[in-house]
């Protein structure tokens, strides 16, 4: 009767570490997958902060932008004036010659 015994704990003892490995297995897995998830969200992370520099630099991309706007228009403007106060000189200078 306790060979019987034995034997049944051995039987039971046998299934338990089984049973333990392949928990052993799965916690391994598991433990893989966290790293990877772990890997993905610190690569999240760099790529929000990415995103925001980007944000940013777009943003001073288009204030200098509207910034090159007003200095061609400014110099659209100096342009014109320039060529109207030649054309004044020109006709004072054509005036006088013929006086």
């Amino acid at each position: 009767m306790a060979n019987h015994f034995n034997d049944l704990l051995l039987q039971t003892l046998k299934q338990i570490n089984v049973r333990l490995d392949r928990l052993d297995g799965r916690m391994d897995r598991l433990d893989g997958r966290m790293d990877r998830l772990m890997e993905t969200k610190a690569d999240q992370t760099a790529l929000d902060a990415t995103n925001e520099k980007l944000d940013s630099l777009s943003e001073k991309v288009d204030d200098l932008g509207r910034r090159m706007g007003r200095l061609e228009g400014g110099i659209g403007t100096l342009k014109w004036i320039i060529g109207a106060e030649v054309a004044v000189i020109g006709v004072i200078l054509a005036f006088i010659k013929a006086c």
